[in-house]
């Protein structure tokens, strides 16, 4: 298997990384790391050895090569269809090509079956959608949700590095942001711009994405925050089923759901940093409406909301019987 990360030297793509070598490690006949023209040149760390990083605007890739995409949907935009053209499998964390319909929007758990035959572009979703139908998708398949209201607090590794370390500026005391970029000690309520709806970009990408995935459009109501947390996101979350439903029997479906954990209480981002479970907890139903259910959902946004989604779409990909060869989206269609 021939593997190469676009973005290598970035928060996401390190993840990615550190996650090829713990999954599929030997598993690799070639690894290859790129990233901007502002970044070749760099050497990253993998399988115990230093590689230099390509620039991802002038490298020529190998047909047939997993790559795996962590940079902006602006850079996207530039690479993922040079890439597609030269016969690469795409798995980009971006943006850019979610909701495109020629393009498969995949969370491997939910509907890793939309993905077609010689597929070449498959595009990993938002970090707040994916720990999110992780949970809907059970419970819509047993239950039918009418609408669900979901409330992010959202950490600041969201933001890539460059707010991580705004972050721990801010902490030491040692900087002076615009009142936009104060994450220490604050609560910043918009996470992207805002449209003339007045939603954010990030909570744009939750409507939109989540109903895509479950292949099922219902309302959804997003409020997205950004907290002074390094990494784990976390969502209060309300759901209106089409009948009455218990709360045991929610948390009973969800601790049988792949990728799920229930535990009682919840978990805080520091409990579920570094892991790769999303986690709902304090399952309770409404007291004046049997119909509704609340709980909490938390997981590590760096690792299964991003890196490790794209890598479990990659090993499901490698384990088919045909190898991906050539499918849609044409490249002209991407450009």
């Amino acid at each position: 298997m021939k593997v190469a990360v676009v973005g290598a030297t970035g928060l996401v793509g390190q993840e990615m990384m550190k996650i090829l070598e713990e999954r599929i490690g030997a598993g690799m006949r070639s690894f290859t790391p790129y990233a901007s023209d502002s970044s070749a040149g760099r050497l990253v760390r993998f399988m115990g050895r230093d590689l230099e990083v390509l620039p991802a605007g002038s490298a020529g890739v190998e047909s047939g090569t997993f790559v795996l995409g962590a940079t902006s949907a602006e850079a996207a935009e530039s690479w993922v269809p040079t890439f597609v053209g030269a016969g690469a499998i795409v798995i980009d964390n971006s943006s850019r090509f979610r909701m495109e319909p020629s393009v498969p929007l995949v969370v491997p758990e939910v509907n890793m079956g939309s993905v077609p035959g010689g597929c070449r572009l498959i595009a990993n979703p938002n970090c707040s959608t994916i720990q999110l139908v992780m949970v809907l998708a059970t419970l819509d398949r047993l239950f039918g949700v009418e609408w669900v209201s979901v409330s992010t607090y959202q950490s600041v590794s969201g933001g890539g590095t460059p707010a991580l370390e705004e972050l721990e500026r801010q902490r030491a005391g040692v900087s002076d942001p615009g009142p936009a970029s104060v994450y220490n000690g604050n609560v910043v309520t918009s996470v992207g711009p805002v449209d003339g709806l007045g939603y954010c970009e990030e909570e744009t990408k939750l409507m939109r994405e989540t109903c895509r995935i479950i292949g099922r459009r219902f309302p959804v109501f997003a409020s997205c925050a950004r907290v002074p947390v390094r990494v784990g996101h976390v969502e209060a979350v309300t759901i209106a089923f089409s009948g009455p439903v218990r709360a045991s029997a929610v948390s009973e479906a969800l601790s049988r759901s792949r990728g799920v954990a229930v535990h009682p209480s919840g978990a805080s981002p520091l409990e579920v940093a570094g892991t790769d479970e999303v986690v709902a907890g304090r399952v309770r139903n409404h007291p004046d409406d049997p119909r509704i259910v609340q709980l909490w959902i938390t997981a590590d946004n760096v690792r299964k909301g991003a890196a490790l989604n794209a890598v479990q779409i990659l090993e499901a990909l490698a384990q088919r019987p045909s190898p991906p060869s050539h499918c849609s989206p044409p490249v002209e269609k991407l450009t």
